[in-house]
């Protein structure tokens, strides 16, 4: 059952004035830096917000397939409502957007995802939207909320997560960038957070004149705004 909660413009959980994040990681780790890799990019955006970062068991690899995203989403129902009255908004950081519209009906807290975010900000800067992913493909809802106004690239050899934080993955990463900017493209809106642990989306977004979506900022940047702005 949903639970009512008074949120305003200046007074979050437990009074607190700086709003709480909740941050979802759809992967499994026991590396406390990769676990908040995440919040802490948030943090660094903005600065007046606080972290608190859980991840899913039995998912090494994330969610690279249609059948692990299936298997993942009980253990993204069961560990955010675990963290529901301890944050303020609760960010599901994945593309995928898994379990995000189960929790927004069944959380009295906001529920975020990275997916409909960074799709919703590229649509907000640019005209011509080029999308990146991993081998699986571009996540259902960017695809779904941009409509046929994107070119899509893929990260060569990225079947996974894991590829993009090695030197060959952001090798992969910036041939892709260079092949949406040679289609004529003006923003790039990742299809995969583990983009932004890559670590290069700023360096490519200074080296081009492209606009580069970064996912976790652009779900972090819409939840404060949807918690301060009482929705």
């Amino acid at each position: 059952m949903t639970r009512n909660r008074t949120t305003d413009s200046t007074t979050t959980v437990a009074g607190r004035e700086s709003p709480r994040m909740g941050v979802l990681r759809v992967l499994t780790t026991n590396d406390r830096d990769v676990l908040e890799a995440h919040g802490q990019a948030i943090e660094a955006h903005l600065p007046r917000v606080t972290t608190v970062s859980r991840c899913i068991p039995d998912h090494p690899d994330g969610i690279p397939s249609a059948a692990a995203e299936t298997a993942a989403k009980p253990y993204i129902v069961d560990i955010a409502t675990e963290m529901e009255d301890e944050v303020d908004v609760l960010l599901v950081s994945c593309a995928l957007d898994p379990a995000v519209d189960r929790l927004r009906s069944s959380l009295s807290i906001p529920v975020v995802g990275a997916g409909h975010s960074t799709a919703s900000m590229a649509n907000a800067v640019g005209r011509r939207i080029g999308t990146l992913s991993i081998e699986g493909g571009v996540a259902p809802v960017i695809s779904e909320t941009l409509g046929n106004v994107h070119h899509a690239e893929r990260v060569d050899g990225a079947e996974t997560t894991r590829f993009l934080t090695t030197a060959a993955g952001r090798k992969a990463i910036r041939e892709a960038v260079d092949r949406l900017e040679t289609a004529g493209c003006d923003v790039v809106a990742p299809s995969c957070t583990g983009l932004t642990t890559s670590g290069v989306l700023p360096e490519l977004d200074a080296a081009t004149p492209m606009t580069i979506v970064d996912p976790v900022l652009a779900m972090g940047t819409i939840g404060y705004v949807t918690v301060r702005s009482g929705v």
